[in-house]
């Protein structure tokens, strides 16, 4: 593997490169949701259609990220860098020139698997090209990022569908993608070293498909099960997921124990520190996905607020996420492991008083602002110290499998997040029938109640958080997956 945690500031200009991509992928991840009364109106989508461009996307980007994480250590994270962002691209204008509800959402399947191949690589890399300090201001802009990727895909979409430039509409938030994604190939070739892991180039194909196969057995159903009534696949999927994916860790071990390359080293898993890394973030970014969707059918189906105003409430969101995300490192050089646990609390802060204005004063539009930058602020600790902790976890050559198990586990976790809020929002909305009088009202205690899962996510993840960061038995690894001390 080559290691350059030592180069100099080009590491800096390969790291504006790297964020080009996470850009990219939040920005698809959430610029689809202010579009979605364009597209039934303009494409002439039906609702389940227009939430399949949305669970399109997610699917592939969670069944595909180990996948992804791993062909970055066998063949090189710089060149699967530069490939994920061709396809990326590439589907873009596929999603940006379909004729009919199909082509866009076999477009965006095809920009979720892209984003799959560019994610990991996104965090490896940082894990493996900074160390120390150095390493925790990386991830801070990096979350940093993220943040503003997030917030500004709701201004930015409902902007660009306002405007409807060239007639256009919606088609303009996916190829506003074209000109970001080019320049963003060739700052990779000019500028990203190649770091690969130190192990045999061959793709443990078996261990792929199953993987493959029991995440998307587990996730799908779970996703589009709300849409059709809860049918019997929706619920046969994940239990048939379950046996797929242990027999995935079942023959994992046995190649391992044959002298093989398996797609995920197990003996990562008995890294007690890591696993509890990664079950935080699962459960934490559980309750950013799910908040989102509750204030956002909010805002544009309760309040009935037009997508460009939709978008403008997240924005003070984005400020704090900007600020707080910058400002992460030198608070955690101040309060240690206490930083990461400060910012759960600013997040559930937010939460809580999301729910209060819900119920006191659904319209209180001061309320809501201020509740959202609570809730950017503490995302904007979060993420990148809980990232920094949990890859400071594993060794350097196992950053690749470390990114991905990571980066599944926070897809996961939004998957389920929205799933579980989804059924608790639309029980609580109740038919549409009866929301001509009180439907403000009615969409206010939807998002209270939904919040309910929200923070008891946010409070089993503080308990994961602390016993993360807090030493003890729990950071104790085998010598197998040994965590490196640097960046904690």
């Amino acid at each position: 593997m080559t290691d350059t945690s030592s180069s100099g500031p080009g590491r800096w200009f390969a790291l504006a490169a790297l964020l080009s991509a996470n850009f990219l992928i939040i920005l698809d991840l959430f610029i689809v949701n202010v579009s979605l009364p364009s597209l039934q109106t303009r494409l002439g989508a039906s609702f389940s259609q227009v939430h399949l461009v949305i669970v399109a996307y997610d699917a592939a980007l969670a069944v595909l990220l180990i996948i992804g994480a791993r062909l970055g250590d066998l063949y090189g994270r710089r060149r699967i860098f530069v490939w994920g962002m061709g396809l990326f691209t590439a589907s873009s204008l596929i999603c940006g020139l379909a004729p009919g509800p199909g082509i866009l959402i076999g477009g965006r399947v095809i920009q979720g698997a892209a984003a799959a191949l560019l994610m990991p690589q996104v965090l490896a890399s940082i894990r493996v090209m900074f160390d120390g300090a150095s390493r925790a201001r990386a991830f801070g802009a990096m979350g940093a990022v993220q943040g503003v990727a997030a917030t500004l895909s709701q201004l930015a979409g409902g902007f660009l569908i306002e405007r409807d430039y060239g007639g256009l509409g919606w088609r303009t938030i996916f190829l506003i993608n074209l000109p970001i994604g080019l320049a963003a190939m060739l700052a990779a070739r000019l500028c990203i070293p190649e770091t690969r892991a130190s192990v045999s180039s061959r793709l443990d194909v078996a261990g792929a498909l199953l993987a493959a196969l029991g995440l998307f057995l587990l996730l799908v159903p779970i996703m589009l099960g709300h849409d059709h009534g809860w049918p019997w696949w929706s619920y046969a999927g994940p239990a048939a997921g379950v046996p797929v994916l242990a027999f995935f860790v079942r023959y994992e071990r046995g190649l391992s124990r044959r002298g093989g390359v398996p797609l995920i080293e197990m003996a990562l898993f008995a890294n007690r520190r890591f696993v509890t890394g990664v079950s935080a973030v699962f459960l934490f970014f559980s309750a950013i996905s799910s908040f989102f969707l509750s204030l956002t059918m909010l805002l544009q189906f309760g309040l009935e607020l037009g997508p460009l105003a939709a978008g403008a409430v997240f924005t003070p969101s984005a400020v704090a996420f900007f600020a707080a995300s910058v400002s992460g490192p030198r608070l955690a050089e101040r309060l240690g492991r206490r930083a990461l646990l400060l910012g759960v609390l600013v997040f559930g802060a937010g939460i809580t008083l999301s729910a209060a204005a819900a119920i006191l004063d659904v319209a209180n539009m001061g309320l809501i602002v201020a509740a959202l930058v609570l809730n950017g602020a503490g995302q904007g600790i979060v993420i990148p110290l809980a990232f920094n902790a949990v890859l400071g976890a594993v060794r350097a050559e196992d950053a690749g499998m470390g990114s991905g198990i990571s980066s599944t586990m926070q897809l996961t976790g939004t998957t389920v997040g929205v799933a579980v809020v989804g059924v608790i929002l639309f029980a609580a909305i109740g038919s549409p029938e009866l929301l001509d009088v009180d439907r403000a009202q009615r969409y206010g205690h939807a998002l209270a109640w939904a919040t309910i899962y929200n923070l008891a996510a946010v409070a089993v993840s503080f308990m994961l958080f602390a016993r993360l960061t807090g030493g003890g038995p729990a950071s104790r690894a085998v010598p197998a997956a040994r965590a490196e001390a640097a960046g904690d």
